[in-house]
């Protein structure tokens, strides 16, 4: 069975840096933490330069979703 998410679903979380904030789509197995997740789908809003968190052991695959304005 399949089950349809919304926004009401996501898991938000704010950077522990102040930089961002990371808002969870999906993860499996279903409520895992950021410590034993398999995989999962999250959108970063940025909104500072800060350092790359890093996750020892996870493959990552980045892809910029929308460019910021040019000033």
């Amino acid at each position: 069975m399949h089950r349809v998410l919304t926004p009401a679903d996501y898991r938000r979380t704010a950077w522990k840096n102040g930089g961002g904030r990371t808002t969870e789509v999906v993860v499996y197995p279903p409520h895992a933490d950021l410590e034993d997740f398999v995989w999962r789908v999250s959108i970063a809003d940025v909104t500072r330069d800060g350092p790359f968190s890093t996750f020892p052991g996870v493959d990552r695959t980045l892809v910029l979703w929308r460019a910021p304005a040019l000033r």
